[in-house]
Order: C-alpha cells, then sequence, then structure tokens
C-alpha cells in the first residue's frame, strides 16, 4: 500500500535568515574600509542604517555612547527626537570605519566626526536638562499610550530627512535626487506630504542672502559665491518640488466598488505599461482610468514622444488587450519633444481642458498617426 503523502509544514524564517536577504539588497553592515570602495560613500552608508535601525534601536545606540561618555540626561533622550544619523555614525566609529573627512573639521578623518558628533550630543543634553519631570513618564507615555496615524506619518517623515539632512550638509561634495530616494523607500504620499514644506524657511533665508535683503543673512552665508549661493537655493527648491511631484504621482488609488469599475479593471488587466520613469519623476495612472475617457495622453521615454488620443464618440476610449480602440485617426497623433520635455510634460499634468487643446499645437516637431498600440516603454500620463 502507497505510502500517505504527509503536507510539509512551512519553516518560518530566521531573523537571521530574513537579514541575509535583505543584506543582498543593501549590502553588508559599513566595516572598517567601506569608504575605500569607489561605489561606497556617505549617502550610501546612512541609507545602510536608515533601511536597517528603527526608532528604537537608534535611541538604544545613542544613549548607550552618551552614558558611556558621562552625559548626565542622555536617559532623557528616549523622549527626544534625535537624529538616526548619530546613531549610525556611533555604530561606525564603534566599529572602526575610517570615515572621509568632515565638512567642518578637514584633514582629521574619523576624529573630525567624532568631535562633530560629541557638539551635537552636548547640545542635546543641554535641552534634556529643560524636560519636565512629567514629560518622562515612560511608564505612561512611550508603554501605553497608542501613537495615532498622524503621529506615525509625522515620525515616519522624520525619519526620511534624516538623509535629506545629511544630503544638504554635502550638496556641493554628493549629488542627490529626492525623487529617486522616495522612490527607494517606498514612501507613502501622506508621510511625503508631511514633509513638503519642510525646508521653506532655509529656502527664504539663502533667498535672502543671495539677494541681499538681510546683512545678518549676507554676512552668514559670505562664504559662499554668488553662483553657489544660486545653485545651493536651487537645489533646496528641487527638493521641495520633487517632494511635491512626488505625492502628485503616488496618491492613493481607491479600490473598484461599482460593476462598471470592476468591468473597466478586467478590460485593462492584459495592458502593457511603464509603471514608473523615476528619471523624470513621472508615475502612470490607474489604468482602468483609460475606458470611457474622452481623451489620454501618453509619453514614450524610450523615443521621447508624447502622444494624444481622442475618443471618436461619446462612448470614450476602449482597451482590447494592448490597444486603444474607438480613437478619432483625424485627430489623435505623437510628436518627438527636444528640450522642451520638462515643460511640455508639466502642462500635460497640470492643464485642464483648454490648455491640453493647445498642447500639440506648442509643439513645433512634425506630427505622426498613431496605431493605438501601448507598451512597456509608455507612462500613462492623463486622461480627460
Amino acid at each position: 500500500m502507497a505510502k500517505k503523502a504527509t503536507k510539509r509544514k512551512a519553516v518560518r524564517k530566521s531573523k537571521e535568515q530574513r537579514l541575509s536577504f535583505d543584506e543582498q539588497i543593501m549590502g553588508v553592515e559599513p566595516s572598517v574600509d567601506y569608504f575605500e570602495h569607489e561605489k561606497h560613500n556617505l549617502h550610501s552608508f546612512f541609507s545602510w542604517y536608515n533601511y536597517f535601525y528603527d526608532r528604537k534601536k537608534v535611541n538604544q545606540v545613542i544613549i548607550s555612547y552618551s552614558k558611556k561618555f558621562g552625559y548626565k540626561n542622555s536617559s532623557k533622550f528616549s523622549k527626544m527626537y534625535l537624529p538616526s544619523t548619530l546613531g549610525a555614525i556611533i555604530t561606525g566609529l564603534e566599529n572602526g570605519v575610517k570615515f572621509p573627512d568632515h565638512k567642518d573639521y578637514p584633514n582629521e578623518g574619523s576624529a573630525g566626526w567624532q568631535k562633530d558628533l560629541h557638539n551635537k550630543l552636548r547640545e542635546y543634553n543641554k535641552k534634556a536638562q529643560l524636560l519636565a519631570a512629567a514629560d518622562l513618564n515612560t511608564d505612561m507615555i512611550v508603554k501605553k499610550k497608542r501613537l495615532s496615524v498622524q503621529e506615525n506619518i509625522t515620525n515616519k517623515g522624520q525619519d526620511l530627512l534624516s538623509v535629506v539632512d545629511h544630503a544638504i550638509d554635502v550638496w556641493d561634495d554628493e549629488p542627490f535626487d529626492m525623487y529617486k530616494y522616495l522612490a527607494e523607500q517606498k514612501s507613502s504620499s501622506a508621510v511625503v506630504a508631511s514633509i513638503v514644506n519642510e525646508y521653506d524657511s532655509m529656502i527664504e533665508e539663502v533667498k535672502e542672502a543671495r539677494d541681499g535683503t538681510d546683512e545678518q543673512l549676507k554676512e552668514g552665508y559670505s562664504h559662499l559665491s554668488k553662483g553657489e549661493k544660486d545653485k545651493f537655493y536651487n537645489f533646496l527648491v528641487k527638493i521641495k518640488s520633487d517632494s511635491e511631484r512626488y505625492v502628485d504621482m503616488n496618491k492613493p488609488v481607491r479600490k473598484p466598488k461599482k460593476a462598471k469599475e470592476i468591468n473597466a479593471v478586467k478590460l485593462v488587466s492584459k495592458l502593457s505599461y511603464l509603471e514608473e520613469d523615476t528619471e523624470l519623476r513621472l508615475k502612470s495612472i490607474t489604468p482602468s482610468k483609460i475606458i470611457g475617457s474622452k481623451q489620454l495622453w501618453l509619453y514614450n521615454n524610450k523615443t521621447n514622444e508624447i502622444i494624444k488620443y481622442d475618443a471618436v464618440d461619446r462612448g470614450g476610449l476602449m482597451i482590447k488587450g494592448t490597444t486603444v480602440k474607438n480613437f478619432d485617426t483625424k485627430t489623435s497623433m505623437s510628436k518627438k519633444l527636444g528640450v522642451k520635455t520638462d515643460e511640455i510634460i508639466d502642462r500635460v499634468l497640470q492643464g485642464g481642458t483648454i490648455v491640453l487643446n493647445k498642447c500639440m499645437n506648442e509643439i513645433s516637431s512634425k506630427s505622426s498617426n498613431v496605431t493605438g498600440r501601448i507598451n512597456n516603454n509608455m507612462i500613462l500620463l492623463k486622461v480627460d
């Protein structure tokens, strides 16, 4: 008699096994010669610890180190928000990592980072001294109080800012792309929306220093030339605009509820398209929105073309397989974009019906006929 097949029990992966998978993505923990590798820099260093260290771990590292060096109020640090970069620097120093020179302490290597670290810890030690005793009841506040949705969003936003703060510190040495960073972190639009205006005061400050409208600020930024102030200002503005674009491109998608909406999802199930282009900071809309729309705009990132489909009648556009159907062959067209690629795409994304009706006429290149086919080089920009 044949043996009865036994169902194999699922094996739960250990923490070490799960981490080994994460390390395949992020690499192993930075060690002594980490910065000697050509692909390693301060941004990748802080990103590693931002990925593996949660807020609890960061606090443990900072408090333990601070107690070792005799900071009297270090036990109160858990009630304050200390940048996660401090935890990364402490761990790196304790692991013997050979740091590159700190911007404020040239030619000192790791010693410069240690000086800067203790300067910051002294500041936080003074601030901790002012905390009221009632605020330190961790049994009531930390263990029993459940964080609200807004508090969770705020905390996640602050975690994102630790890397951005560092990027601003080294803005003239290391390139940084805010949109790519947010995409890599798979940040939610709600979290990013909470930090969009984080650097408004700094942007205004640099603007006043550049324009000379405030003598104190002008003096404070005198170490930068006029050209460097312009570049720094544009760098900060791009962080803000990239954050705003990311929020727009990643708004939550409501699940279809009505039979008509569910049918639309089925109709586009085989559609092949490009979900996201981080270089141009673009993300495709929900494809089911095409069904019944009067107009569809696409961008082909391989051929640098913008494509417009107009519905031929009130029934609107349809999709069959990977092809747009029911479009007007006379008014639907595609055009090559040149140096004004970003400008035209922005007009399409932000414009209403009147602006959209003028867009194609504003592009000087020759128009081409369209076939209706959509492929995986195309971003679904907008429907109207």
